[in-house]
């Protein structure tokens, strides 16, 4: 009698699971890493493990926008500001927590389903204004100027996209963290 070949044992995965895997194969793969079957095979599982979690791929995109929208930016701020310390501590910590936790990592990736998704572009235009918000009050916190502080902000997040897309290696980004604070901060 023939022995039968052990069954291989599928993972288990939540929806955050698959959420995490998606914005990481979107990330490598750009847009088509995003297909279900290849997505499913990048992870490492079935395709029908998607189904349980999502309804179709439109579903997977708003939730997987909804992720990056709260764990890469909703998350970050709440953190600062529930920090105690002035408003140039919380910069400081702003800046070494976006470079060394890469929270930037993804959002180029992100930026690209924005041409072709709707909800993309808008929560892309909503983080954005969140973010450059967030900066703009820590910079009045310091005592510039309104017009000052949104100029800087402009800059500052500004200059932490570039870190992104220009220095794919983590060690180049976090390079000269006090030297940018500084940079930022001075008058």
């Amino acid at each position: 009698m023939p022995t039968k070949k052990p069954e291989r044992k599928q993972r288990k995965l939540s929806t955050s699971d698959w959420l995490q895997q998606g914005i990481e194969a979107l990330r490598i793969y750009g847009i088509r890493g995003l297909n279900v079957e290849e997505l499913a095979k990048f992870i490492g599982v079935t395709k029908g493990s998607f189904y349980w979690h999502f309804k179709d791929r439109r579903d997977f995109y708003a939730k997987l926008i909804q992720y990056w929208e709260y764990d890469f930016n909703t998350v970050m701020i709440e953190k600062i500001q529930s920090l105690s310390g002035s408003a140039d501590e919380r910069l400081k910590y702003l800046i070494e927590l976006v470079l060394d936790e890469e929270l930037g990592k993804y959002d180029f990736a992100i930026r690209s389903l924005a041409p072709f998704d709707d909800l993309a572009e808008q929560t892309v235009a909503k983080v954005d204004k969140q973010r450059m918000g967030f900066a703009r009050r820590l910079f009045e916190e310091m005592g510039f100027s309104k017009k000052e502080a949104a100029v800087r902000s402009r800059i500052f997040y500004l200059h932490f996209i570039g870190e992104f897309l220009v220095f794919k290696d983590k060690e180049e980004r976090s390079m000269y963290i006090s030297e940018k604070h500084k940079f930022f901060t001075s008058r």
